[in-house]
């Protein structure tokens, strides 16, 4: 089972813009572990990526980025 293979039919299906490539957005959150921390050679050089210990950091996190965008426009 895969994201790719479970899309069709549930509530995300028809949410992501055409264009996008979910073939490759799959693959890159295939990576586990320290793979998933792996510096790649295509990032931008100012992105550093943090790990969360459960869902409720990621919540946070995620909330402080998108606060932090809101007042920097």
């Amino acid at each position: 089972m895969d994201f790719n293979t479970t899309l069709k039919g549930s509530m995300l299906e028809g949410f992501y813009p055409a264009g996008w490539d979910l073939q490759r957005i799959e693959a890159c959150c295939a990576l586990s572990g320290k793979n998933a921390l792996r510096r790649e050679a295509f990032w931008n050089r100012k992105f550093t990526p943090v790990k969360c210990e459960n869902v409720a950091d990621f919540d946070v996190f995620m909330g402080h980025e998108i606060a932090f965008e809101i007042k920097k426009h």
